[in-house]
Order: structure tokens, then C-alpha cells, then sequence
């Protein structure tokens, strides 16, 4: 013996289909929401990666660009102290030639005082 249907079901209140379908519609139009939200997130999120890809191509070029320059700088520092090393080099031959010169001057002197004694000397006008 079986037991009629209508006995297993319970009386449907007609007041909470409303709310149940308002709930579902609210749900539904968050969930909308939640979802736009999410895409104009998503939007940002590839536009940041594709500024953060640039700023680091950029970056990796300005520290190329960096490396090259002091490389530039260093050779140029480094041909300065050259020349450097060889104008203090040039000064003191400079130096020395002078002194040189101050002493064959003296001897010059010296001769020239030499055979100055030895001329005779001139009648006075």
C-alpha cells in the first residue's frame, strides 16, 4: 500500500517565493557586480604589468647606459692620470734644464768677466 503523494508534500507558503526570488535576483546582480568589478581589476592588473614590463626594459637600459658611461669616465680618469704623470714628468726635466741653463748662464757670466779683465780699458773721453 502506497501513500498518496499529496501526504509527502508540504502546503508551499506563497510568501517566501517572493523573498527567495528577491534574494536569487540580489545574488545574481551582486555576483554581476562582483564580476565587472573583477574584469576592470583584471584590466588594471595587465595594464600594471605592462607599464612594470617597460619601467624594467627601461631600467635594464639606464644601468646599460650607466655601466657604459662610467666605463667612459674611468678610461678618461685613467688616461688624466697618464697625462698627468707625464706633465710631472716634463716639469721636472723642465726643472732640470733650467737649472742647467742658470748654470751654463753663470759659467757664461764668469767667462765674459774673464775676458772683460782682460781688455784694456778705454781713455776717458
Amino acid at each position: 500500500m502506497s501513500i498518496p503523494i499529496e501526504q509527502h508534500q508540504r502546503p508551499v507558503e506563497n510568501k517566501r517565493i517572493p523573498k527567495i526570488e528577491e534574494d536569487v535576483t540580489t545574488v545574481i546582480v551582486q555576483v554581476g557586480e562582483i564580476a565587472e568589478t573583477q574584469l576592470k581589476h583584471t584590466a588594471m592588473l595587465e595594464r600594471h604589468t605592462v607599464y612594470h614590463q617597460q619601467h624594467r626594459s627601461d631600467l635594464t637600459g639606464l644601468r646599460r647606459d650607466l655601466d657604459d658611461t662610467r666605463a667612459e669616465m674611468n678610461a678618461r680618469f685613467s688616461t688624466l692620470d697618464d697625462d698627468v704623470a707625464g706633465l710631472k714628468t716634463d716639469v721636472a726635466g723642465l726643472k732640470t734644464d733650467v737649472a742647467e741653463l742658470k748654470t751654463d748662464m753663470a759659467q757664461v757670466k764668469d767667462t765674459l768677466g774673464v775676458i772683460l779683465s782682460r781688455l784694456p780699458e778705454r781713455p776717458a773721453a
